[in-house]
């Protein structure tokens, strides 16, 4: 188990074992079974705060090519207005269909005309990262003798599309967060059902836990055969699927 510690997997089986359901533990998950999403599609999001429009949101999937495998780049581009500032995250994540190992990403913050951006290289034996701060031209590096399969932290909400969806199953895979240059295992559990109504729409969803170091999400996805992400909620902030190709 890595990054997990004994006392509170203990504490997750005795709660799997006392559910009236039957349910899975799926450590390391590999998405054997591929994956959901629309290849060549999209999805649009509201972004609320409290209830309040702020912006909007979107993800696009798309098949390529890298190290002569199969391959599947996700695009994922958020823009918000909060208290008279502007607000822009652009993620642009590269991985190999089998596994869905990133291979390369790269993840820029813009606040007002302030930009934090970072790039990330895995195909070789040591992972490298280039940072950009604001007011600084230099480019900084930082390298991680590591080897290993990670997901990219960056796109969690759709990597977790992929899981297998039942009630009390629980999920785990490492992943790589490249602005922080650091490792973690988000741990999912999908708690339950529920029927999301985004005003223009009602789907009937699966629920899910997500823990992480910096608190984590709750998501929920259509029970249709492509697990939609129909909402997701990070503390008073949540994006709700607006339409979808």
């Amino acid at each position: 188990m890595k990054k997990i510690s004994l006392f509170a997997f203990l504490i997750v089986l005795l709660g799997l074992s006392s559910a009236p359901v039957q349910a899975e533990v799926f450590m390391d998950y590999s998405f054997p079974n591929g994956v959901v999403w629309q290849i060549a599609g999209f999805e649009v999001y509201d972004i609320l705060q409290r209830g309040e429009n702020i912006g909007q949101a979107r993800v696009d999937y798309k098949q390529i090519t890298m190290l002569d495998q199969p391959a599947y780049r996700v695009i994922w581009h958020q823009s918000w207005t909060e208290e008279g500032s502007t607000y822009q995250i652009d993620v642009d994540s590269k991985m190999l269909k089998s596994g869905l190992a990133v291979l390369m990403s790269t993840h820029s913050e813009k606040v007002g005309d302030q930009e934090w951006r970072y790039e990330g290289n895995y195909t070789g034996e040591n992972m490298s990262i280039g940072a950009y701060y604001p007011g600084d031209p230099q480019r900084y590096e930082y390298a991680m003798n590591r080897t290993g399969r990670y997901a990219d932290a960056d796109i969690l909400p759709f990597l977790f599309r992929n899981i297998p969806f039942a009630e009390r199953n629980f999920v785990t895979f490492t992943t790589i967060d490249i602005s922080s240059q650091t490792f973690f295992t988000p741990i999912a559990m999908v708690t339950g059902s529920e029927v999301v109504d985004t005003g223009a729409t009602q789907y009937d969803c699966w629920v899910a836990n997500v823990s992480s170091p910096s608190g984590g999400f709750t998501a929920w996805y259509s029970k249709s055969d492509k697990h939609y992400l129909v909402k997701v909620r990070y503390g008073d902030r949540e994006l709700v699927l607006n339409h979808h190709s």
